[in-house]
């Protein structure tokens, strides 16, 4: 393919994800067309990359006037170029960078005070190498986790049917077990109404993203009449249907994280202090809790007992995947929660960045203990067929993050796919994709 050819090819898979935004000193609707001179995104380590970036207005043709910002970085503080733009001068313009070591460049255009539009270009990315090795207790620590919460706390499973929900050919409850510091872990479960012990049926598990009180994936699930399907929620509360409800309950969980910690942010919440205090803890080990008792459970097909989960839930794929040996496959769509300690190798680390985000006086403390709840440590002990979604242009889970908890998958099945232009939003192509090869078609 001719370059000229694959700039095109490029430029059109980034048009899916293209930024728009509003320039107030045109009053006009503008948007980057972003390519690289690789389809694929693709170099060499010493290798030089060439961005080509035009904006366009809603015409669709290139502004004349104006200015933009650009920048080039290694999604970290290397930054190699930048530069502002006149574009009665220069539409489309380029730019250039290159890494001498395994990892992406990004190039950032930003228009104004406007949210800046992302685009990224691998380098030799299957040797990207997480920030720091796994503890030498990693298996011990969480080990000690699993037996100790189920020596010391009855898992209590409690499920309440929910008849408005169990109509067709499948029953639906919200369920609940106890979990580590006098908690529970939520969330819901739906059976077919025909299954037993004679008619299995396979297990689809999930873990939702993260979000505000408004984020409908996180209070709800949608059941099957072919599977077996539980999704799993990290708060420690039941997550009520009604949107304003779950608002005030997420809202008062995070003022209750501050009294305690300082700070609203449940995912870095309690990493300064101590690993059982960290807010993924209680949830780790209580979910891992219900996907023992789900498997359990004699309608369970144990050949076709899968995980899938986005963001957040992407994350806690590999935490279960590396704990639970019951899963079969996983499904990873822009996980977080990856390679926590990235930025000692000067890169950004994958969300929430928990120890960069932790008050100075903490900052010892959550070193040393991020690294047990670092996705890619967890990676290295999964076995499993896994599928792996990354983003090029992902800015909260950086694909630098992603492909070092991916290069630690031991397993010989694995796959990663490339979302060329992609932010943090997934193309709908990977979930079909993806759904079909978790489903086994």
């Amino acid at each position: 393919m001719k370059a000229k050819s694959k700039m095109r090819t490029a430029r059109a898979v980034a048009l899916a994800s293209v930024l728009s935004f509003a320039c107030l000193a045109r009053a006009a609707v503008l948007s980057f067309d972003i390519s690289a001179d690789r389809a694929d995104c693709m170099y060499k380590c010493g290798e030089r990359a060439a961005f080509t970036v035009t904006v366009v207005g809603e015409d669709k043709r290139p502004v004349a006037e104006g200015s933009v910002e650009a920048a080039v970085d290694n999604f970290g503080p290397r930054e190699q170029a930048k530069r502002t733009i006149d574009l009665s001068k220069e539409n489309p313009f380029r730019m250039e960078g290159t890494l001498s070591e395994p990892g992406f460049l990004r190039l950032t255009v930003q228009a104004g005070k406007e949210k800046p539009a992302m685009f990224g270009v691998g380098f030799e990315p299957e040797r990207i190498e997480k920030g720091s090795p796994s503890p030498a207790d990693f298996d011990e620590f969480w080990a000690k986790a699993v037996k100790n919460l189920d020596a010391t706390v009855p898992a209590d499973p409690q499920l309440k049917l929910l008849p408005e929900r169990s109509t067709g050919a499948f029953n639906f409850w919200r369920v609940s077990f106890a979990t580590w510091g006098g908690t529970r872990v939520y969330g819901f479960l739906s059976i077919p109404k025909n299954a037993s012990a004679s008619r299995r049926y396979p297990v689809r598990f999930q873990v939702p993203a993260a979000g505000n009180g408004r984020a409908k994936w996180t209070n709800n699930m949608q059941g099957a009449s072919d599977a077996i399907c539980m999704l799993m929620t990290v708060h420690p509360y039941e997550p009520p249907f009604d949107l304003d409800e779950l608002e005030k309950f997420f809202k008062a969980n995070l003022d209750g994280l501050k009294d305690r910690y300082g700070s609203r942010s449940y995912p870095t919440a309690g990493i300064g202090k101590s690993r059982e205090e960290y807010y993924f803890y209680r949830a780790i080990v209580g979910i891992n809790r219900a996907v023992n008792w789900l498997a359990a459970r004699p309608e369970v097909d144990l050949s076709d007992f899968t995980y899938s989960g986005t963001s957040q839930g992407g994350g806690f794929g590999f935490f279960m995947l590396g704990l639970n040996k019951h899963f079969t496959k996983g499904v990873m769509y822009v996980p977080a929660i990856t390679d926590t300690m990235g930025y000692l190798k000067r890169r950004q680390s994958g969300w929430p960045r928990i120890v960069e985000q932790q008050k100075e006086e903490d900052r010892p403390a959550a070193e040393r203990n991020a690294p047990y709840f670092d996705g890619a440590n967890f990676a290295s002990r999964i076995k499993c067929p896994v599928r792996v979604v990354v983003g090029f242009a992902d800015n909260t889970c950086p694909p630098c993050a992603v492909y070092a908890a991916y290069n630690a998958i031991p397993a010989k099945d694995k796959r990663i796919l490339h979302g060329i232009g992609m932010s943090h939003k997934c193309f709908s192509r990977f979930y079909e994709e993806l759904g079909k090869w978790q489903r086994g078609k």
